[in-house]
């Protein structure tokens, strides 16, 4: 018979109350019996050490006899004391007085030194009756010994009434706590009992009611899972019943999508019988097709051959599936047509089917042996275009290789040509010094002629020779400043020329290579006229390519006199500082005429000039493109507008890279 859950529990702590009663109980005991055994022993030692006081002066002169009356009487009456009896033995353990009741011969064990110990007096209770002894000094230092009982009944009975006293009051409260027990087992189970009918209420479907929460305890919380479970399961039946909606709309969706879709369908069983058909199948393989529906494949006029369809079958079975199957199918005219056959296992009502669906490829597969017939054709015309394209790319290829040994040699032509204007605009710099220079000379050899002629006249005056020396001075003076600036404009001439031809890495200094290249370039920028400025610091140093350099700036000036200042001069600027550690920006800019945006775009492009047919090559910007990006490894932009000018902005890095 199983019990209730409260049954359950009230036994359990029942069970525990009664153990725990039981230990408490004969812990009682246990207490009461040391209590007990330790007071007797404590009067034992007591009576001890009083009967050893007063007996002790009859003992040692041997008057103990003496006292046998008196002690007798003093314990004729047992309710006087607590003292029953008193023997005292000599070292023979012979009796020398007796007085008092005893019921059994004194304890052997305290003969043999044996019971507990308290104090030098040894003691034994037997029954009601606690036995001491002591040592006692007779005569002739003699050791006797005195032994006496004490009654322990009155102890006895303390004890036993407290035992019983703590005994009833155990007893009610194990009868207490069984009934708080009871009365707490009984509102858990009137809760309980309410929250198994509203659970059943739940189990029955009825998730809209909460069950009612009291307190915070265990049953509160199991309630309130309860609720969020009902919660919960309302929730997960909502979301199935619109699963279930959804459902039932996706399956009137995929009977309309199989109906109208434009590829013919079909649904049969494992065993082959046709259980549904869409249109498109009507459509492409006729009415017929209609009657195809509750019969097997092989009982209608479908097939090529019975060993088509057998194949196909095969293929199912061996492969689970089938991928795209050409097959010969008999068309509605009569013809054989060839259909690819996909096929996909579903399940219907809880039973296996399987969905196939067809692709008339008969006109695609007669067009593809149509187009192979025409590919052959072609293939004929192809090589014969292949030959005319191979001799045309010769062709192109030997007109490159020309456009390029032409490119080279414009190229080669712009720097010449750089060159020669440079020789030019050294030579007509040198003119000027070196007529300087043979005029003062003339002058001091007509001077030196007149001289002579004076000294040999024998006329000189020292006024005269004075003179004289001032304008050898002067002569000196004027010749050699002339021939030092020729020699400095050669210098840079020379420097400039063997860095355009050799094109060497060196370490140069930005300021000078750029004054060098404005040196050479004085005298057309004095007849344009054209104002140059530099802002450039001292003892920016790079490792780069000076030649590639100067030829940046002679395409660049040579750009701002030709086109920038066509009509009348300006001013030209070449800026540079440092914007990163290892990278200068140089900016070359002019106030001239500036270019449109369509000159912008292709201003960098080759053979591009706005001068064609008047001595332009187009190749000037290109080259500086190519020095920058290249050579240099910088960056190039330009910013320009109509009437505002241009600005050519390069970031050149100090160490050019290894080419």
């Amino acid at each position: 018979m199983s019990l209730s859950l409260r049954a359950q529990f009230l036994m359990l702590s029942a069970v525990i109350q009664a153990l725990v009663v039981g230990v408490l109980i004969w812990n009682s005991q246990r207490l009461m019996n040391h209590a007990v055994n330790t007071n007797a022993e404590r009067v034992a030692q007591e009576y001890a050490v009083t009967l050893n006081l007063s007996l002790s002066p009859y003992a040692v002169r041997g008057r103990l006899p003496e006292l046998n009356s008196y002690l007798a009487e003093m314990l004729s009456d047992p309710d006087d004391s607590f003292l029953r009896y008193i023997t005292i033995l000599d070292e023979h353990e012979q009796p020398i007085i007796a007085a008092g009741k005893r019921e059994a011969p004194l304890p052997a064990i305290l003969r043999q030194g044996g019971g507990a110990s308290f104090k030098g007096v040894r003691t034994l209770i037997s029954d009601t009756t606690l036995h001491a002894r002591s040592p006692l000094l007779l005569k002739d230092n003699r050791i006797g010994s005195i032994n006496f009982g004490l009654s322990t009944r009155d102890l006895q009975q303390a004890r036993d009434e407290v035992l019983i006293q703590g005994g009833l009051i155990s007893l009610i409260g194990f009868a207490v706590g069984m009934l708080m027990f009871y009365v707490f087992t009984q509102g858990i189970g009137r809760r309980l009992a309410a929250l198994t009918g509203d659970s059943q209420q739940i189990a029955q479907g009825d998730y809209s009611k909460a069950l009612p929460v009291h307190g915070d305890d265990e049953i509160a919380v199991f309630t309130r899972t309860l609720n969020a479970i009902s919660a919960a399961l309302r929730e997960r039946i909502a979301q199935l019943e619109h699963s279930q909606r959804r459902l039932s709309e996706s399956e009137a969706r995929f009977k309309t999508l199989f109906d109208m879709a434009p590829l013919p369908l079909t649904v049969s069983d494992r065993d082959g019988r046709i259980m549904a058909a869409n249109r498109a199948l009507v459509q492409t393989f006729g009415p017929a097709a209609t009657e195809l529906v509750g019969k097997r494949s092989d009982e209608v006029t479908f097939w090529a051959s019975p060993i088509e369809r057998e194949r196909i079958w095969q293929m199912y079975r061996d492969q689970g599936a089938v991928h795209g199957a050409i097959a010969g199918v008999l068309l509605p005219d009569g013809s054989v047509g060839s259909v690819a056959i996909w096929s996909s296992s579903l399940t219907l009502d809880g039973n296996g089917a399987i969905i196939w669906a067809l692709l008339d490829l008969t006109e695609e597969l007669n067009a593809k042996r149509e187009l192979k017939d025409l590919n052959i054709s072609l293939e004929s015309r192809v090589r014969e275009r292949s030959a005319a394209l191979e001799r045309a790319n010769a062709d192109l290829s030997a007109a490159l290789q020309t456009l390029q040994h032409t490119q080279d040699e414009l190229l080669a032509s712009e720097k010449m040509a750089s060159l020669g204007s440079l020789v030019a605009g050294i030579a007509h710099e040198l003119n000027t010094p070196i007529g300087n220079s043979l005029l003062a000379s003339t002058a001091l050899r007509d001077r030196v002629q007149e001289f002579e002629a004076h000294v040999a006249a024998g006329a000189l005056r020292r006024s005269e020779l004075t003179a004289h020396l001032e304008e050898v001075r002067l002569a000196s003076e004027l010749i050699s400043g002339s021939l030092h600036k020729a020699a400095e404009l050669i210098s840079s001439f020379k420097q400039i020329a063997v860095d355009q031809t050799n094109d060497q890495r060196r370490s140069f200094d930005l300021l000078a290579a750029v004054q060098d290249t404005i040196a050479t370039y004085m005298p057309r920028l004095r007849r344009a006229p054209c104002e140059v400025v530099l802002q450039i610091p001292e003892g920016m140093v790079f490792d780069s390519y000076p030649g590639a350099l100067y030829q940046i700036l002679n395409n660049l000036i040579n750009n701002a006199l030709n086109h920038a200042f066509e009509s009348g001069g300006g001013t030209i600027t070449v800026r540079a500082e440092a914007v990163e550690d290892d990278i200068v920006e140089l900016v070359f800019t002019d106030n001239g005429r500036g270019m449109s945006e369509d000159v912008l775009k292709r201003v960098f492009d080759p053979f591009f000039t706005t001068k064609m047919g008047q001595g332009g090559t187009g190749l000037g910007m290109n080259i500086v493109y190519n020095i920058v990006t290249g050579i240099l490894g910088g960056r190039i932009s330009i910013d320009s507008a109509p009437g505002v000018g241009t600005a050519v902005r390069m970031l050149l890095p100090r160490t050019a890279p290894q080419r």
